[in-house]
C-alpha cells in the first residue's frame, strides 16, 4: 500500500513537475482526489455511495497515472486536432483516457443480499 506522500511523489514525477512547481499543489489537492473518485465510481458502479466502499491498494499506482493523465490534458497531450486562433482542441478521447479506466473491473452485488 502506498502512503499519500508516495502517491504525491509518483504523481508529480509522472506529470514531470517538481514539488516546488506552482502546479504541484493542484496535482496533490485536486487531481489525486479526482482520480480516486473516478476509480471508485468505475469499481463500484452499482453502489449508492462509492466513497463508502473500501479502497483497494492495487489501484494506488493507477490513481497516480490517472491524476497525471488529467493534469497533462491541460496542455496538448492526447490532442488530435488544434485550431490556434479559435482555440478549438479535439482530444482522442474525452475525459480520462479509456485505456486507464479499462484496467478497472466493475464490482457488483447479488440482488437480495444487501445488508440493511
Amino acid at each position: 500500500m502506498m502512503s499519500r506522500e508516495d502517491k504525491v511523489v509518483l504523481a508529480l514525477a509522472l506529470c514531470g513537475i517538481a514539488e516546488s512547481h506552482p502546479d504541484a499543489q493542484l496535482v496533490t489537492t485536486a487531481y489525486l482526489p479526482l482520480a480516486e473518485r473516478a476509480i471508485m465510481d468505475a469499481r463500484h458502479p452499482f453502489s449508492k455511495d462509492p466513497k463508502s466502499e473500501a479502497w483497494e491498494s492495487r489501484f494506488d499506482m493507477l490513481q497516480c497515472e490517472i491524476a497525471a493523465d488529467m493534469y497533462n490534458r491541460r496542455g496538448a497531450e492526447g490532442e488530435i486536432a488544434h485550431d490556434e486562433n479559435g482555440v478549438n482542441r479535439t482530444w482522442a478521447v474525452s475525459g480520462i483516457s479509456r485505456h486507464l479506466l479499462q484496467r478497472i473491473v466493475p464490482k457488483g452485488k447479488v440482488p437480495g443480499n444487501e445488508v440493511s
